[in-house]
């Protein structure tokens, strides 16, 4: 009987952990908006255990902030939490790639090109939480390249804080450009043409368009070209969010 109840409290726990998840990173619920626990156990009709459960693992991942005697909120990583999160990554996979010398078997580059499809469907449909999932796909084949499981292991570590990372990329980029941020508008205009999102219209396109540039270095197999773009992808990427991050943080 303990045995099965443990196992239920772990299922009606994840259930809860999907759908806030969902509802944070596809921008439902906003940042700094109180996580009452009551008011969400009576909304899945549940008990207060899988609920706790679920924002304890929200907050692992950076997307809730827990403070004691006020309780959770809806969170953004901080600045400097976002640059190390987009460094480590960056570096992971370089170190991946430069280990397989930019080899990939066939079922990888496959399931990559198959990932930014599924990637740009779920920025069309303004889906944040799906083009989440299709990023990590896409990045998996790269790490697995280099056949070292503790440095796959290492990058798993990170995996839980990718959804607090698009969203780093997404709060930049409107403050970018609503604040007028050259960066930023100089970007946009060498991209894709925008999307019905004026939201993510900045944000999808270059994805889109930097996941299909690091395919086709991989496919044929330019090393030098990968790793600037891996750079370009995560490491320039992390250094803007920081520098709005800070500039939105001094307005406000």
């Amino acid at each position: 009987m303990q045995k099965q109840r443990k196992i239920s409290n772990t299922t009606t726990s994840e259930i809860v952990l999907e759908s806030l998840r969902e509802q944070i990173i596809n921008g439902i619920l906003q940042p700094q908006e109180k996580l009452v626990e009551a008011e969400i156990a009576k909304k899945f009709g549940l008990s207060r255990g899988p609920v706790r459960e679920a924002l304890r693992q929200l907050a692992v991942e950076g997307l809730v902030d827990y403070c004691p005697n006020k309780g959770c909120t809806v969170a953004l990583l901080s600045p400097q939490d976002a640059y190390e999160v987009f460094f480590l990554r960056g570096s992971l996979e370089k170190l991946a790639i430069q280990k397989s010398n930019c080899l990939l078997s066939d079922y990888s580059l496959m399931i990559m090109e198959a990932s930014i499809e599924e990637f740009r469907k779920a920025i069309l449909e303004g889906n944040t939480m799906k083009a989440v999932r299709a990023d990590e796909t896409f990045h998996l084949q790269i790490i697995r390249s280099a056949q070292l499981n503790r440095l796959t292991k290492m990058w798993e570590l990170l995996s839980p804080l990718n959804g607090a990372m698009f969203l780093s990329v997404q709060n930049a980029n409107r403050f970018g450009q609503l604040s007028g941020d050259a960066e930023t508008l100089q970007d946009a205009k060498c991209l894709e043409p925008n999307t019905p999102d004026q939201n993510t219209s900045h944000n999808g396109s270059a994805a889109v368009w930097t996941h299909q540039c690091l395919l086709e270095a991989i496919r044929i197999n330019d090393l030098q070209t990968t790793c600037d773009l891996l750079d370009q992808h995560y490491e320039e990427t992390g250094r803007r969010v920081y520098r709005l991050s800070l500039m939105k943080e001094q307005n406000f």
